[in-house]
């Protein structure tokens, strides 16, 4: 059985679009949570309509990590697989990824090729982050040279999405977690309030000796971003500093995690200069 975990914030319209493509695709076996992560979005809607889906609410924003974490201490299934709202399904994924991590048992945690609404392939692989490439990232650097060999390495450019292939980390926005990893590792640290937080329970998968896997022939539309549409860019960017930190901090190390905490001046004013000249 697949268990699926939606957080909604601010994002009923995606989150009614992406039930909507789910049920359409499949009708049995799936068990369906959406976390009502405080936002005060009304789910009369979707209570009405989807009167299957299990329906938490949080009085206060959790954040991605913690609002996942009320429905993955619910589900029941021997897959559980994280869904944006921003997530259309074409066709049976779910099922799909299920029957793909079930011939490889040695897999942990399963993703797939993400496709912009258009069609177009998205980049949804990355290797794990490395001090030089995230201090690039909050120097801005990227913006400037994106062709650095730290930025290419960390954001596998050149990677072939038309092969599947073993990865350190798959992008969040369809994340499928092997029930036995979760026994063996425990929840997603809800420390990351957003971003960085399925990127640590990768890391996290990969050290308990499990794979990381992309599946080239599975896939689903997905709105890049609009998760974060309904939040300020300078506050989406102090998370993201903040999120940077603790996984810094977390798996390099305190030193050079403290090294990271005093240069925040530096990455704020970065950042402030970033979001009036190339709003990201």
């Amino acid at each position: 059985m697949i268990s699926t975990v939606t957080v909604n914030y601010k994002t009923i319209d995606y989150t009614l679009r992406m039930l909507q493509s789910l049920f359409a695709h499949h009708d049995k076996e799936v068990e369906v949570f959406v976390v009502e992560n405080g936002s005060g979005d009304d789910l009369s809607e979707l209570r009405e309509r989807f009167p299957q889906v299990n329906v938490i609410e949080s009085e206060k924003n959790l954040g991605f990590a913690g609002g996942c974490n009320l429905a993955i201490s619910q589900a029941v299934g021997d897959y559980v697989v994280l869904v944006n709202p921003d997530v259309v399904f074409d066709d049976d994924a779910l099922y799909q990824i299920q029957q793909s991590m079930s011939a490889a048992p040695d897999v942990g945690i399963g993703g797939i090729s993400l496709k912009n609404l258009d069609g177009s392939q998205q980049s949804c692989v990355w290797s794990f982050p490395r001090p030089i490439d995230q201090l690039l990232l909050l120097l801005k650097i990227n913006h400037v040279l994106p062709n650095l060999r730290p930025l290419r390495r960390w954001l596998m450019k050149g990677f072939d999405y038309t092969q599947s292939a073993d990865v350190d980390q798959v992008m969040g926005a369809f994340f499928c977690i092997r029930r036995s990893v979760i026994d063996q590792i425990g929840l997603l640290d809800d420390g990351f309030f957003m971003w960085y937080e399925e990127v640590d329970f990768c890391r996290r998968t990969v050290t308990a000796g499990w794979r990381v896997r992309y599946f080239h022939h599975i896939s689903a539309r997905h709105k890049l971003g609009a998760s974060f549409d309904r939040v300020a860019t300078i506050k989406k960017q102090a998370m993201l500093r903040r999120s940077i930190r603790r996984y810094i901090r977390k798996h390099h190390g305190l030193i050079i995690g403290t090294g990271f905490l005093l240069g925040e001046p530096i990455f704020w004013l970065a950042s402030l200069i970033s979001s009036i000249v190339k709003p990201i």
